[in-house]
């Protein structure tokens, strides 16, 4: 795998599970201080942890797309190349069997 496009995977992954905890972390200790209340802190938790949630999936997305063109970049065979020409060989081996017979 191409050493920035790793970095960066890591560094997404990285991402991902240090905000859930870091958001937590931080409630936590807002509550502690009696910024707010249960009620309040659990709220503002569901919200702070669904826009995480949110940014992670534009997160994926982003690698998603990123992955997708650095394989269309290299010069591996993706899964769709490989069932292609398994069609064509077999579509071949049968012209081959009837020319045989």
């Amino acid at each position: 795998m191409d050493k920035n496009l790793k970095t960066v995977l890591l560094l997404g992954l990285g991402i991902t599970a240090m905000t859930k905890e870091a958001i937590e972390k931080a409630v936590a200790d807002l509550k502690e201080k009696g910024a707010f209340d249960e009620e309040e802190a659990k709220k503002m938790l569901d919200e702070l942890v669904e826009k995480s949630r949110e940014n992670n999936a534009k997160m994926k997305k982003m690698l998603d797309e990123q992955i997708k063109k650095a394989l269309e970049a290299s010069p591996i065979a993706t899964k769709r190349d490989i069932e292609q020409l398994e069609e064509k060989i077999e579509k071949l081996a049968k012209k081959v069997d009837k020319l045989g017979k």
